[in-house]
């Protein structure tokens, strides 16, 4: 009798071991909770990615430009095309607010030089330094640009007529939808003009 208790009481003994397994079993179904929030890990080491990504956007707003044509006096075609009394017409690349309007804003800048005789320390020559002109308007029809200013030209002699005429003309010939440049200085043609100062 004694051995059918101690019996029995192993046997309960190994169905409480038995019930309580289940129990410790789902302990493991546990564990993927803690692995489930290591998922979300990745994605936020990943945002830091994209930040670099906006750095190139951002640095590429650079200023819009446009060439200005200058004068180097005496250099014959060294610094660039040859023109007038052996001197070589520079184009030189200057910031300019952004603009669809890039030959009047080039033409603008060009007249806005005035009344300094070089440009900066790069000791280019201005023809136009004497002068006063102001744009009253810029067509281009059939790859023609048509300039017409008004104000004052002021020639520094017969060396000064062909410098003036190159860079005026070279500003809208930057383009590669012009071919031709007709320029009016108070309805006269430039030609004519630079003529009478000659």
């Amino acid at each position: 009798m004694m051995n059918k208790r101690i019996l029995l009481l192993t046997c309960t003994g190994m169905l409480l071991v038995a019930a309580c397994a289940p129990a410790r079993s789902a302990a493991p179904a546990a564990t993927p909770v803690p692995q489930s929030t290591s998922t979300v890990l990745p994605a936020k080491t990943a945002t830091p990615t994209l930040f670099p990504t906006l750095v190139p956007t951002d640095a590429s707003s650079k200023p819009q430009t446009v060439l200005i044509y200058l004068v180097a006096i005496g250099d014959n075609g060294v610094s660039g095309e040859m023109i007038g009394c052996g001197d070589s017409l520079v184009p030189v690349e200057v910031a300019i607010e952004p603009t669809v309007a890039v030959l009047r804003a080039a033409l603008t800048a060009l007249l806005n030089l005035a009344p300094e005789m070089t440009y900066g320390e790069s000791g280019l020559y201005n023809a136009l330094y004497q002068s006063d002109l102001h744009i009253e308007s810029i067509d281009i029809v059939d790859r023609q640009a048509i300039l017409r200013l008004t104000g004052t030209l002021v020639s520094g002699g017969e060396c000064d007529i062909p410098r003036i005429e190159a860079q005026l003309s070279a500003i809208a010939l930057q383009f590669s939808t012009i071919d031709t440049v007709t320029i009016y200085i108070n309805g006269t043609l430039l030609q004519d003009v630079l003529d009478l100062r000659g």
